[in-house]
């Protein structure tokens, strides 16, 4: 009783954030197709960081990085229990279609393509991270 009592009593504190937080890392399970999308963006970023002194390179990569991140946003749009997936792959997206749109009207400094594409590639990580994590 006196457990029961104890996560009444929690709950109750803490409120309903912890029971969504419960519920997601419970009901979400590991995707390998979300796994393999995350996988080919953080690849292909961190390929595009070596390139950058290649603008035709860096741009084709960052035109492939902007398909992939769209991928990845509309492959979790409506999948339960995943909002913070969802929400990181909204955010990736933009930093990929705001690099592929930089190469399509101009040139792209170096220092600006290398950062683009590390911060792609460590928001990649934390991403497949995330998803790793989730029981299987």
């Amino acid at each position: 009783m006196k457990k029961l009592i104890s996560v009444c009593a929690f709950f109750a504190l803490t409120g309903c954030s912890t029971v969504t937080n419960l519920v997601d890392a419970y009901l979400t399970r590991y995707d390998t197709n979300q796994y393999k999308i995350v996988n080919d963006i953080r690849t292909v970023a961190g390929v595009g960081k070596t390139k950058c002194n290649d603008p035709q390179e860096a741009g084709k990569l960052a035109n492939h990085l902007a398909f992939d991140t769209l991928t990845l946003m509309n492959f979790v749009e409506f999948q339960p229990h995943n909002q913070h997936i969802q929400n990181s792959s909204i955010e990736l997206n933009k930093i990929a279609q705001d690099l592929s749109q930089r190469y399509s009207t101009g040139s792209v400094s170096v220092a600006f393509c290398k950062i683009k594409f590390q911060i792609i590639e460590d928001a990649a990580k934390l991403i497949q991270q995330s998803e790793g994590n989730k029981p299987k």
